[in-house]
């Protein structure tokens, strides 16, 4: 009798355990939670009703607070850069299962950020405040410009490294790189504003057919007891449409015209405002760009790397493309593209035009499709995990998925297959998304 019970006892113990390894198995880890919230280590009581002199001040406040946020964040994700890299390995062979589902690395998952903030220039007043206390001589301003022009042939390149200041393209008809630097300085400390001025500059270079210009910044005494310190460092270039530019620029937006040579853009904390880059191998990076949107007309073709940022284009045209952190919008997307998109708020597309071949994979991130103007085009969608295909618009032909709708059970896999528009098309969109979203509308 005794025998009797410890075999049962012992199958309901075995039971148990194989229950609890595949439960386990079937368990996936959550997505990460966002970031908690910062505590201020001071309140900010907020009456219901401001004058105009307490809403400027409360703006004042908020701007000091910004860039210290933005200071700490670039600090946060340097050092989580680091401690990430290779994770992905080590989790991946602990979680054999999960990464069955789970495709990604997350040693890209945070930017590279080449920035050195020097906490001493910073601008706590409003453009009014400041042209009233530069008139009444409480702050000082100074003012140093450079120009300098070299003569180029079509196979120059144009190398801008800049700081603290815009870079502004125009194009002209002569053989000639020109570039008009303004650096101005200002605080309410003369002996400051004269360090800034001395150990700031532009310097110029031609190696090969590079043509260079540089910004070095320089110090303020550590800016102790100032009230105000601030610089700016502006260029002005003129250059041939089809040659070639490679722009470096941090803290400030850059602007260019309509371009035929090939277009290298790194732009961290600004903002880009681009016309036709029409050249089939740009290759464009926009990181920290969250509170503006940076604009493209049309991207022809190349990189094209968004990272915590808000973007926005008209047409891109055979690109090859990552996402991460971001809110993208591109109103046409055409010819061949292969994009990554990870985190944020996603990808929205309003109209695919004769696109022979998109390959899209998204992780913990939503994609949008507008296809009411929309060509022709096949699909085949795949979702691991997450909220699936919505097609409840009804838009879209189904030709085939699995499970089908006769299969019983759950599955973390779904795969459908069909088409947009007429049937027989030379246009295909693959999609395969993780945690993630697709939607035609």
């Amino acid at each position: 009798m005794e025998t009797k019970i410890y075999k049962r006892l012992f199958a309901f113990i075995a039971l148990l355990v194989v229950s609890a390894a595949t439960f386990a198995q079937d368990t996936l880890p959550a997505p990460p939670l966002p970031p908690e919230n910062y505590t201020l280590s001071k309140e900010y009581k907020l009456n219901k009703k401001f004058d105009s002199k307490t809403l400027k001040q409360f703006n004042f406040k908020m701007n000091s607070l910004n860039k210290h946020m933005l200071a700490l964040s670039t600090k946060i994700n340097t050092q989580v850069a680091v401690k990430m890299k290779g994770f992905d390995k080590k989790f991946k062979t602990e979680f054999k299962d999960f990464g069955k589902n789970f495709a990604g690395s997350f040693s890209d998952m945070v930017p590279d950020v080449d920035v050195n903030v020097n906490n001493n220039i910073s601008r706590n007043l409003s453009d009014e405040d400041y042209k009233r206390q530069l008139a009444s001589g409480e702050i000082i301003e100074k003012i140093k410009n450079y120009s300098k022009s070299y003569s180029v042939d079509g196979n120059d390149v144009l190398q801008i490294s800049n700081k603290f200041g815009n870079v502004t393209v125009n194009t002209w008809n002569k053989n000639e790189f020109k570039v008009d630097v303004q650096m101005k300085f200002s605080s309410d400390n003369e002996s400051n504003v004269n360090d800034m001025m001395e150990g700031s500059s532009v310097s110029d270079s031609k190696s090969g057919n590079v043509v260079s210009f540089r910004t070095a910044i320089g110090d303020a005494n550590n800016g102790q007891g100032n009230k105000h310190q601030n610089m700016s460092i502006d260029y002005k270039i003129y250059m041939p449409a089809s040659n070639a530019i490679n722009i470096s620029n941090q803290f400030g937006v850059i602007t260019l015209p309509n371009l035929s040579g090939k277009t290298t853009i790194r732009l961290q904390f600004g903002n880009l405002i681009a016309q036709q880059l029409t050249n089939t191998q740009n290759d464009v990076s926009i990181s920290f760009t969250s509170d503006k949107t940076s604009f493209i007309e049309l991207f022809n073709g190349g990189k094209l790397k968004i990272q915590h940022s808000n973007f926005k284009a008209g047409v891109v045209n055979n690109a090859d493309a990552v996402f991460g952190f971001s809110k993208v919008d591109i109103d046409r997307l055409k010819g061949s593209a292969n994009v990554d998109v990870k985190f944020g708020k996603g990808l929205s597309i309003a109209t695919l035009g004769s696109a022979k071949d998109v390959n899209i994979k998204a992780q913990f991130a939503k994609v949008n499709f507008d296809i009411n103007d929309s060509d022709s085009f096949n699909f085949d969608i795949t979702t691991k995990m997450g909220n699936g295909f919505d097609n409840s618009s009804g838009k879209a032909k189904i030709t085939g998925k699995t499970p089908s709708d006769d299969e019983r059970g759950y599955s973390s896999t779904k795969t459908y297959r069909g088409y947009v528009g007429k049937s027989g098309s030379d246009n295909k969109v693959t999609i395969t998304t993780n945690f993630g979203e697709v939607n035609f509308n």
